[in-house]
């Protein structure tokens, strides 16, 4: 019987530490698993005692059950510390796991030295192989360590009690039973001298109580919420209450953003003559009454916190509201600013239209000069493409048979710095480049027009309320690169199917980048220039503007003589 006893309590170890790692492998606290494959060591020792039939046998066995054993009293002295949320200084730490060493070595030299036992000795008991042994000095300092650690334990469970009150009160009694049943088994057991029989039921029933210790922290857990709700978020708090109001638990950063918390009593409903029960219970008061909501805002000691709440599965039946927290102060105090500024600047418009034009000019201008500094290969490219456009329009006003009118005129003029916008889009290593393209890179660059064109309707769009100038706008950036006989991009469209505004906007690109210098190239002779965009007239370039570049082509040389001096 005595055989089937040691091997169940052996099998007992086994399937709670499987027990351990399935439902609570997301837990931080790495000393329960330590604990229970000490607990498993201490048994196996404990069943080849049971089954041993020599003295050699036994002393073996005995070896096996101290591996476990020496460790087993320090590392529950963790264990109780980290759910105490209690910090051990890491040289205690050192220290006492050093103790456990010493010990482990003296229990080692059994058999060769009388240090630990002065005489060993093979008996059976109940049925099963024992021994009896005497007890020399080193076995003292065993005795010493668990009563040292018994008396830690007891230390940090009363801290817990009266000044941790974060520490849910169910885990301090848990863990008072566990110290109390080992405690007390083992000054039973070693006053009756059969230990062997004793302690595996004694490991066995600490197991269980530790798993309760692990189901009932994974309330507490904030950590172990967060992963089922998010990941953690430094800049987060998160503070849990189970559905009746109790209070349960709040991370650091709820500790920090509501000290109040740190005085509320675990597993208790804050009462609402509480700061922190005035807070929160009227949200959970909400929540129960099917509040259809689920986030909420409020402020606090001049914080203003946006809240989400989320019900929270525990041991996968019962749920808990888990709080997130944000504190956005600053984002709510820009906001107020913004709105302050908005109205600000509504009255400005009201009073001066004109304003108005005069910013979204100047942003136009700044988001092109942007463009132009990320380009080294463009310098200046946006004041004289515009200028280009301008000395062509002039040109094109003269002719009245066109049926073309001055808000157009105005408006093309305005909108030429826009042409190349969606360059903000592209890479630096591609747009500043100063060699040739690869195929792919050419891809890419050439994807600026669209970019472009989606650039100036999410900017105009909010500001203008002229809807032909966003047009217009759009059609320059998207279009300009097209030509006249379809071989342009991004769209290919061809002849007088592209808008008569882009057919404009790519005579003055190509002319400017024809006879200004870039890194890769010198500039072409203003002769050079003349000759390729006339050659260029209905395979590149509308041939219908052929005569308005003719006729301003001594004033775009007096221009470009001007400026690069």
């Amino acid at each position: 019987m005595a055989y089937i006893y040691l091997t169940l309590m052996l099998a007992f170890t086994l399937a709670n530490t499987c027990a351990l790692l399935f439902f609570f492998r997301k837990q931080k606290n790495s000393y329960m698993f330590v604990v229970f494959v000490a607990i498993i060591v201490s048994c196996f020792g404990h069943w080849l005692l049971g089954f041993s039939t020599t003295v050699e046998e036994a002393n073996i066995a005995n070896k096996v059950n101290y591996v476990g054993a020496v460790f087993f009293p320090m590392l529950m002295f963790f264990v109780m510390a980290q759910v105490s949320k209690v910090r051990i200084p890491h040289l205690v730490r050192i220290a006492m796991v050093l103790l456990c060493c010493t010990i482990l070595g003296l229990a080692m030299t059994v058999g060769y030295s009388p240090v630990y036992y002065k005489t060993f000795e093979y008996v059976v008991q109940s049925g099963v192989g024992n021994y009896v042994a005497t007890y020399g000095w080193g076995h003292d300092i065993f005795n010493f360590a668990v009563v040292l650690f018994g008396a830690l334990d007891i230390v940090v469970v009363a801290y817990a009690l009266f000044l941790r009150k974060i520490v849910s009160l169910k885990n301090i009694a848990a863990m008072f039973l566990t110290e109390m049943v080992t405690f007390s088994s083992f000054i039973v057991s070693r006053f009756f001298e059969n230990d062997m029989l004793v302690m595996p039921l004694v490991y066995v029933l600490n197991q269980v109580i530790l798993l309760f210790i692990c189901s009932s922290v994974k309330w507490y857990d904030i950590a172990a919420c967060m992963q089922e709700f998010t990941e953690e978020d430094s800049i987060l708090a998160f503070v849990s209450f189970a559905r009746d109001g109790r209070f349960l638990s709040a991370n650091n950063n709820g500790e920090k953003f509501f000290p109040e918390l740190k005085s509320c009593r675990v597993d208790r409903k804050i009462a609402d003559s509480n700061e922190m029960g005035a807070l929160f219970n009227p949200l959970i008061e909400k929540l129960e009454n099917g509040a259809s909501g689920e986030s909420f805002d409020f402020w606090h000691k001049e914080k203003h916190f946006k809240v989400s709440v989320k019900l929270v599965k525990v041991w996968g039946v019962s749920e808990i509201y888990l709080f997130k927290i944000e504190d956005d102060t600053d984002v709510q105090l820009y906001v107020e600013s913004l709105d302050k500024d908005q109205s600000e600047l509504k009255g400005l418009v009201e009073k001066n239209a004109h304003v108005v034009k005069t910013i979204q000019e100047q942003m136009i201008i700044g988001m092109a000069n942007m463009v132009e500094n990320r380009d080294g290969n463009t310098g200046g490219h946006i004041k004289r493409t515009s200028q280009v456009v301008k000395i062509l329009v002039d040109e094109m006003r003269k002719d009245k048979e066109l049926e073309l009118s001055d808000e157009f005129y105005n408006a093309l003029v305005s909108a030429a710095p826009m042409h190349d916008l969606g360059k903000i889009a592209i890479d630096d290593h591609i747009l500043c480049k100063p060699g040739k393209f690869t195929d792919e890179e050419l891809s890419i660059m050439r994807t600026h027009a669209e970019k472009g064109a989606d650039i100036v309707e999410n900017l105009l769009s909010k500001m203008e309320e002229d809807p032909f100038f966003v047009k217009l706008s759009k059609n320059v950036a998207n279009y300009h690169h097209e030509w006249w006989n379809g071989k342009g991009y991004p769209c290919g469209l061809s002849g007088e199917n592209i808008p008569i505004e882009a057919r404009i906007m790519a005579v003055a690109d190509v002319y400017d980048a024809l006879v200004s210098r870039r890194c890769y190239k010198d500039r072409f002779s203003f002769a050079d220039a003349y000759g390729i965009i006339e050659s260029s007239m209905g395979i590149q370039f509308d041939p219908s503007l052929k005569k308005y570049f003719e006729a301003c082509n001594e004033r775009l040389k007096e221009y470009y003589l001007a400026v690069s001096h």
